[in-house]
């Protein structure tokens, strides 16, 4: 029996693939989106129980956007308190972390966030403190 329904919205199929095997055998159900405009159908389709959300995709602030429509936006209020983790890549390539202050700019940011490549037992460690598993 699935723990939680988690939905990876990443344009990254190398990461959407090392992922859900992970979660899977966490005993969580996956669903995976490979685009904001696919995430965005997902998540009102599915209504999963947590989002990973990658930062940049088409644009570089896609999962910021994402995110804060998902917690503000009328269109999202069934799920507004799905928690959400922020994954990101800009660490690795950059050496510091994305640095965006979500309420200074007036937007709503994630539940928790994490640096790629996540570790399997530090990403299902955040998952289920925020699923509260």
């Amino acid at each position: 029996m699935e723990k939680a329904k988690i939905l990876i919205i990443d344009d990254d199929p190398d990461f959407r693939d090392a992922i859900t095997p992970i979660l899977q055998s966490a005993l969580y159900g996956v669903i995976t989106a490979s685009n904001p405009k696919e995430g965005r159908e997902k998540i009102l389709k599915e209504k999963p129980d947590l989002i990973l959300l990658d930062i940049m995709m088409d644009s570089l602030f896609d999962g910021f956007s994402l995110c804060n429509a998902v917690k503000t936006s009328p269109d999202f209020n069934e799920v507004k308190d799905t928690p959400i983790i922020l994954v990101s890549a800009v660490k690795e390539l950059t050496g510091s972390r994305f640095k965006i202050d979500a309420e200074a700019q007036g937007m709503q940011g994630p539940d928790d966030y994490l640096d790629k490549p996540v570790k399997p037992d530090v990403l299902l460690e955040h998952i289920a403190r925020l699923l509260k598993t």
